[in-house]
C-alpha cells in the first residue's frame, strides 16, 4: 500500500513548501503514483479548485503544453463548474457545457508523444461514467467527492449544475459570500424543480 511507503504529512509538506517540490517529484521520490501523494497530503494542504483538479488529471502530462491544450482547459472548466467555482469566467463556462455534452458519447485519452496531447474515443461499458479512460497502473481517487468530478451526468443534471452556478454567480456578483451563494443557488433550483 502506497501510504506505507511515505512519510509523514509533515514531511511531505516540507518537500512540497519547504523545498518547492510538486507531487510529481515527491510521487518519483518514494516510487508511488502522484494520486497517492495526493491522496496523503489531501485535507492538509488549501487548494484552489485549479490545484484540486489538476490533482485529479490521471495521467503525467510529458510536455507542459498540453495543459493549456483546448481539450485540456475544457475538461478542467467540467470539473471546476462541478466544484461549484464561481470564479469560471463564461468562456470557461461555455468550454464546460459543451464538453460535457460531448463526454456522454465520448471519452478522453491521453497521447504525450502527440502535439495536441488530447485524443477521443468512443465510449466503452469498461469506462463507465468516468470523463477519461483510466490508464492502468493508476489509482482511481478515493474520496467520493473526488470521483464526482470526474465522472459525467445525465444532461438533466447537467443542466441543473449549470442553472446553479450561474444563479450562485449572480448572487457572488451582488455582494453575496461564495459559500451562502451556492447554497442559496441549490436551494432555489430545487425550488423551481
Amino acid at each position: 500500500m502506497p501510504f506505507d511507503i511515505l512519510p509523514s504529512v509533515e514531511v511531505l509538506l516540507e518537500l512540497y513548501y519547504g523545498e518547492k517540490l510538486d507531487q510529481v517529484q515527491i510521487a518519483e521520490k518514494f516510487g508511488v503514483s502522484k494520486q497517492a501523494v495526493s491522496a496523503a497530503m489531501s485535507g492538509y494542504m488549501t487548494k484552489t479548485p485549479a490545484e484540486k483538479v489538476a490533482s485529479l488529471i490521471p495521467w503525467e502530462m510529458a510536455d507542459g503544453a498540453h495543459h493549456r491544450k483546448y481539450e485540456s482547459k475544457r475538461v478542467k472548466a467540467l470539473m471546476r463548474r462541478r466544484m461549484m467555482d464561481t470564479t469560471l469566467s463564461v468562456q470557461q463556462r461555455k468550454w464546460a457545457a459543451g464538453i460535457a455534452q460531448k463526454l456522454q458519447d465520448h471519452v478522453l485519452l491521453y497521447d504525450g508523444k502527440s502535439p495536441d496531447g488530447f485524443k477521443w474515443d468512443d465510449r466503452a461499458a469498461s469506462d463507465g461514467q468516468f470523463f477519461f479512460r483510466w490508464p492502468q497502473g493508476v489509482e482511481l481517487p478515493t474520496a467520493e467527492n473526488d470521483l464526482s468530478l470526474i465522472m459525467i451526468k445525465l444532461p438533466a443534471e447537467e443542466k441543473k449544475e449549470r442553472l446553479v452556478l450561474e444563479l450562485a454567480i449572480t448572487k457572488v456578483d451582488e455582494g453575496m459570500d461564495e459559500e451562502a451563494a451556492v447554497k442559496a443557488a441549490i436551494a432555489e433550483v430545487a425550488e423551481q424543480g
